[in-house]
């Protein structure tokens, strides 16, 4: 259901330059966005599930991590709906979850502090 581009600058630019050439990908459903660290702390982990979910699905950064300031792009499946819930895991092992966020229409998300 999730899909996360290590290089968002070097993924999208390859995207684009690939739908240019030939028209929609095969996957026109998926939605990419990106996911920007506007913490002061490092993002160890992300986590996004449908609402209500009981599981989270796979940590979308695996091995990687996001320090703060930086950008990540991950794929959302249109089928799968519009809103989410996040789970962020910081480098101190604090977390914050969001619930029912609306990804529809989104391009850029911030992961912030309330």
């Amino acid at each position: 259901m999730f899909k996360i581009a290590a290089h968002p600058i070097m993924a999208g630019s390859i995207h684009c330059a690939l739908q240019a050439a030939t028209g929609p990908p095969a996957s026109a459903r998926d939605r990419w966005v990106e996911l920007t660290n506007n913490t002061r702390m490092t993002i160890v982990e992300i986590y996004i599930s449908h609402v209500g979910a009981q599981l989270w699905d796979i940590d979308l950064l695996g091995a990687d991590f996001l320090v703060p300031a930086t950008s990540v792009s991950t794929s959302i499946d249109d089928a799968a709906g519009c809103r989410f819930d996040f789970k962020i895991v910081f480098d101190d092992g604090t977390t914050q979850i969001r619930r029912n966020v609306n990804m529809c229409g989104v391009e850029k998300y911030a992961i912030s502090f309330r």
